[in-house]
């Protein structure tokens, strides 16, 4: 079974920032190969709404078949 890792905003938001842009780059690699699952849930969704253009247009290009939405319970 592949390992599932879940994402928070700042993971798809890595991807520009230059401390951890390599390695984040290569995460994404990791999970377009399907070496590995990205779960995200709908609060990820939410916070991106506010992210940056650039981390917004990122996750939307992202191929919804390499993700896996986690709906949190309503309280």
């Amino acid at each position: 079974m592949k390992p599932r890792l879940y994402f928070d905003t700042s993971v798809f938001g890595g991807v520009y920032d230059r401390e951890f842009q390599v390695e984040t780059e290569q995460l994404f690699e990791m999970v377009e190969a399907g070496e590995i699952t990205c779960v995200y849930s709908d609060l990820t969704e939410l916070e991106l709404e506010n992210a940056p253009e650039k981390v917004r247009e990122h996750f939307v290009s992202l191929p919804n078949s390499i993700l896996n939405l986690l709906k949190l319970p309503k309280r």
